[in-house]
């Protein structure tokens, strides 16, 4: 072996399975490989750390059960290559922003995710209007300061737990506010009936939300997710819901949010022609309608994170929310 050859050999070293896995872990996005259905196959890099789970506890199950695309949804993963700056992650202790990057290889997609870091706090300026759109929920919804204060804490709760940027999370807020002010065309001696509604009288509460919307409308700065929270609050995941039907992702996030937070305060508050669930029942109501009344990933979020109510875990874990 010539000089040469011997000083190659030195500064090449073997790079054995053990270094490798050394350099995978320094890593700091946490890597997958799915076969062409989106199921995990392998995890590596900083997998456990990012997603909080072991590799053992995934493989197996689709990257859709904890991951959420903002526009196309996870089968956005098995069209060929792309990125995400917006996808979140549904981690043991809250839903993350993270960063997903995927490719397919063959028949299978090869990607990483990072955790994103948080957004800007909200001006002076915009407290002062949240205030001002806060006031005219009140104000239009017959002054249930109560229900709209309970409303906006669980819809923001549950807009901030899937990360959404801080414009969105202003127009989730203002959409929980604002989601009834229809009722004040309705009259009053429908709103506090001691006792189920005909169904004429159903017809005219189903009016409420497009009444809504023609209220919101002369607000200008309102943006559309905020007016078609408004709208569509009452449309169901199935499409069985009103006033126009809409099912699934067609729904707006705005309206699937203000839904759940909507529900679950009805169901936990006490009414003319009810008393008050407790929120396990209540809970439970939402798990038995994900899928047909409510978005199952944002039920997941909602109970796990937002409520904190672990005990239901087995539940959430069955095939609607997978």
């Amino acid at each position: 072996m010539s000089t040469r050859e011997q000083r190659s050999a030195l500064q090449a070293p073997l790079v054995t399975p053990a270094l490798e896995t050394l350099l995978l872990a320094a890593q700091p996005a946490a890597l997958f490989l799915l076969d062409s259905a989106g199921v995990i196959q392998h995890v590596g890099g900083a997998w456990e750390r990012v997603t909080e789970y072991a590799a053992e506890e995934v493989i197996g199950r689709t990257l859709a059960s904890i991951l959420r695309l903002p526009a196309a949804g996870p089968d956005g993963l098995l069209d060929g290559s792309g990125q995400s700056t917006d996808a979140r992650l549904l981690t043991r202790t809250g839903v993350q922003a993270v960063t997903v990057s995927w490719q397919q290889q063959g028949e299978y997609i090869a990607g990483h995710l990072e955790r994103c870091r948080p957004g800007p706090v909200r001006t002076r300026g915009g407290r002062d209007l949240d205030q001002a759109v806060y006031c005219l929920g009140v104000a239009l919804d017959g002054g249930q300061g109560q229900h709209v204060d309970r409303m906006v804490s669980l819809a923001s709760r549950l807009a901030e737990a899937i990360c959404l940027p801080d414009e969105q999370l202003r127009e989730v807020r203002w959409g929980a506010a604002l989601h009834d002010v229809g009722k004040s065309r309705v009259p009053q001696d429908i709103l506090g009936k001691n006792g189920p509604l005909t169904p004429e009288e159903f017809e005219v509460i189903r009016h409420h939300p497009a009444w809504g919307l023609e209220i919101v409308q002369a607000l200008e700065f309102l943006t559309e997710p905020v007016r078609t929270a408004v709208l569509h609050h009452h449309e169901r995941y199935d499409g069985q819901g009103y006033p126009y039907g809409l099912r699934g992702e067609a729904i707006p996030l705005s309206a699937r949010i203000v839904a759940i937070a909507d529900v679950f305060d009805a169901l936990t508050s006490a009414r003319s022609y009810k008393p008050a669930w407790s929120p396990q029942d209540a809970t439970s109501y939402l798990i038995a309608g994900a899928g047909t009344q409510f978005d199952p990933w944002l039920v997941r979020v909602f109970v796990l994170d937002v409520l904190g109510f672990t005990a239901f875990t087995e539940q959430l874990n069955g095939a609607a929310f997978l």
